[in-house]
């Protein structure tokens, strides 16, 4: 096999099982399978001849990635805010449209910081998964005290794996939700709790479900971890303490309700694609 005919295999097998951007995706684990750090070395070499060793190991990825196994799974990585972070089946994937909960975090701490608020500050991330947010928080603003927590120990080995390789320090902390912060305040806290309704889980793309399903559902209406955290957080917060959260796309309006029935006031950030994302309660 040549690899322009493994660019035309691994297309053709991909987009028989349905596979969106097949062509881009088989270049993609051909590059890797190859050690090309490119997609597009690719095209430089099309006539090469891959060795027995190396067809056969296309061939296993793309059967891989034919039965839906995440792309990123299969690479054990993914881009986040300009970081690489190592993932795999013990953690859910950090989806660009989380980024904003940490450019917003950081806009809100600089404007802290210029007006001449004190900036020893402590920041917390409830569902931390692959340390993403916190590692992210940490690289970029060091001077933060950061703590990640998750119910999940195999996940928190994937946080403490990334912030070693990354060179941040961040606090990893095991427990359900929010206990593992109590009985301390916190000058911020940041998290992207799961959010999912069963109705709205059991529409999704196919490889949602090779993620942790725990990562995704949050109640029946997608709604329980807000409601809980309603109930939490003025004992969590010192007084000028602020609340990040992500959401769905249609939970603005749900959430923010939640959170101004106990006297928080809201704010609502869109995403790239002009979708409500994130929510500002302080």
């Amino acid at each position: 096999m040549k690899v322009l005919e493994g660019m035309h295999y691994g297309e053709a097998q991909l987009l028989e099982k349905g596979i969106e951007n097949a062509r881009f995706d088989a270049d993609l684990l051909l590059a890797e399978v190859l050690g090309v750090s490119r997609r597009d070395r690719l095209y430089f070499d099309l006539d090469r001849n891959l060795s027995k060793e190396e067809e056969a190991d296309f061939r296993e990825v793309i059967i891989r990635r034919a039965e839906h196994e995440p792309l990123q799974y299969i690479l054990k990585r993914q881009d986040f805010m300009g970081l690489c972070f190592s993932v795999d089946k013990r953690v859910l994937i950090p989806r660009s449209d989380s980024e904003i909960l940490v450019e917003k975090w950081l806009e809100i701490v600089k404007q802290e910081e210029r007006s001449g608020q004190e900036q020893s500050i402590k920041v917390a991330d409830l569902c931390t998964g692959s340390g993403a947010l916190a590692i992210s928080m940490a690289y970029y603003y060091p001077k933060a005290e950061v703590v990640g927590t998750d119910l999940s120990p195999d996940a928190l080995d994937v946080a403490r794996q990334n912030a070693v390789r990354l060179g941040v320090t961040v606090q990893w902390r095991q427990g359900d939700f929010v206990t593992p912060i109590q009985g301390e305040l916190w000058d911020f806290i940041i998290t992207n709790p799961p959010y999912v309704s069963p109705e709205d889980y059991s529409q999704c793309a196919p490889e949602i479900f090779r993620e942790p399903s725990m990562a995704f559902l949050g109640g029946q209406d997608g709604l329980t971890f807000y409601r809980r955290l309603s109930e939490e957080i003025r004992r969590l917060l010192t007084p000028q303490g602020k609340l990040l959260m992500e959401i769905g796309w249609n939970q603005a309006e749900a959430v923010c309700r939640i959170f101004q029935m106990k006297g928080f006031e809201t704010q609502v950030f869109p995403d790239l694609a002009g979708r409500d994302r994130v929510i500002l309660a302080r």
